[in-house]
């Protein structure tokens, strides 16, 4: 297999087989850390421990707008959380403490109990939208069951955020109801935050680099334009990348990643390994442009991947389509029951399952294995993806158990031209190489070509086998 395109095997259980300025990232927001390192770096909650809140304490660090303390978490007090929560995702975010007393400005350990749970379950039943939340127990170096619990509010992305059936929103360094007749300005600003947030979004998930998947013009006539499947990657926050190395450094630690092979956990304990060499890079206003190929022959069938200096990233992938067509159309008459014509055969055009869904799984992989090496609480984050120009295209496979669903289930096919998975644009958190987290990317693309996700998992695991 060439060195440009994907590469993949798999290994253990073989039998259970059959079984511009313009669409940047300016939507990530710095954020506020009462926690820094001697540098003046801000922490964020992955990296915080014990010590640093120790440290805020000593550095007379006061409550405001984006951090409020609680000195325990009381009957009263839990009545206020989901209002306190809900005040900081209205905002730009923040941080609530508990384990540190307001008044005196000093730490007052708590015991350490599943909070998180019981804080969640409360955000569900009185909140709407919920909020998004990330919590943490610092126990202290004497004893792992006390210490102090903290919780990261980041800014909201669909304000207003209600709670108990009230908005609230920051004043000082506490929480306050908006009333509709006094605040109705303070309640314009919320709705138009969140319409400026889904525009920014919407601005940054397009496709700008010059890829394109097309067939050159033969006897006089048209490029044809062939499907493109893009992936947009945003982080919660902005990573900053460049804080870990310069440029340079950066561009080299992603071309010498992507030449290693990756292992993944698949459903059934499967395990897969993979890769997608990138062999070009240029630079860019904001970014670096990866390329999988050398060739500028070639640029049609290249899969793009453009890394922002914030964490963000866009992978353009041109779906590649099978070669062998006459091979395909031989298999289809013979397996389809239902046509009349054999003409009609060739309205449809044939992606390589194989090829595709690699692809899908590696430029996943990618990412996520170069950027948890610099940041290795990258978890959260917006994911997005969109089909282009797929009508009537056919998510083939070259083996025996296809050509079974074809007997049976006939030719299944994209009935439409476009598709965005994530058009809310909701955040998820991800498990670098878990099932869970990069097959869930998967259902959605294999459903819009009209297959179950069970079908079109096990035809790809099943070609893996073959492959190998």
């Amino acid at each position: 297999m060439s060195r440009n395109r994907p590469t993949i095997y798999i290994a253990e259980q073989y039998d259970r087989v059959e079984k511009g300025n313009r669409g940047r990232s300016e939507m990530i927001e710095s954020f506020y850390s009462p926690f820094v390192t001697n540098s003046g770096r801000k922490k964020t909650i992955f990296e915080i421990k014990f010590a640093d809140v120790e440290a805020m304490i000593e550095n007379d660090t006061e409550e405001g707008y984006q951090l409020e303390f609680k000195r325990e978490i009381s009957s009263t007090v839990r009545r206020k959380i989901p209002n306190i929560i809900a005040s900081f995702a209205n905002e730009m975010g923040g941080w609530l403490i508990f384990g540190i007393d307001e008044d005196e400005k000093r730490i007052h350990l708590i015991e350490r109990k599943d909070y998180e749970l019981f804080i969640n379950n409360m955000l569900k039943d009185v909140t709407n939208p919920v909020p998004r939340i990330v919590t943490r127990f610092l126990a202290t170096d004497d004893d792992p069951n006390q210490g102090v619990l903290v919780i990261w509010i980041p800014e909201g992305n669909n304000p207003p955020y209600i709670s108990y059936g009230k908005i609230y929103r920051r004043v000082g360094s506490g929480s306050s109801p908006v009333t509709e007749i006094e605040d109705r300005y303070h309640l314009d600003r919320l709705y138009q935050k969140s319409e400026d947030r889904m525009y920014k979004l919407e601005e940054f998930c397009t496709k700008e680099l010059s890829i394109y998947n097309r067939k050159w013009p033969m006897h006089g006539k048209n490029y044809v334009h062939y499907g493109m499947c893009n992936i947009y990657i945003i982080p919660l926050y902005d990573l900053d990348l460049l804080q870990q190395m310069n440029i340079d450094m950066l561009k080299q630690h992603i071309l010498t990643k992507s030449l290693e092979m990756k292992d993944y956990d698949l459903e059934g304990g499967f395990q897969v390994q993979a890769n997608l060499p990138f062999l070009k890079a240029s630079h860019s206003a904001d970014s670096i442009i990866f390329r999988n190929n050398e060739m500028i022959d070639s640029y049609d069938k290249t899969i793009a991947w453009e890394q922002f200096f914030n964490g963000s990233a866009k992978f353009h992938i041109p779906i590649p389509y099978v070669d062998e067509l006459d091979q395909v159309k031989k298999v289809l008459k013979q397996s389809v029951p239902n046509y009349v014509d054999e003409k009609i055969f060739e309205q449809f055009q044939y992606i390589d399952g194989h090829l595709f869904l690699t692809a899908l799984l590696s430029c996943f992989g990618e990412y996520f294995d170069c950027i948890t090496d610099l940041k290795a609480e990258c978890d959260e984050m917006i994911v997005v993806i969109d089909l282009e120009n797929v009508r009537n295209d056919v998510l083939y496979f070259h083996h025996e158990p296809f050509v079974s669903f074809l007997q049976s289930d006939g030719l299944v096919f994209s009935d439409k031209n476009k598709y965005r998975f994530n058009k809310s644009f909701l955040s998820t958190q991800l498990e670098m190489k878990q099932p869970g987290a990069l097959l869930a990317y998967f259902d959605s693309v294999i459903h819009a070509f009209g297959l179950s996700q069970t079908d079109g998992i096990r035809f790809f695991i099943h070609q893996l086998l073959h492959e190998k």
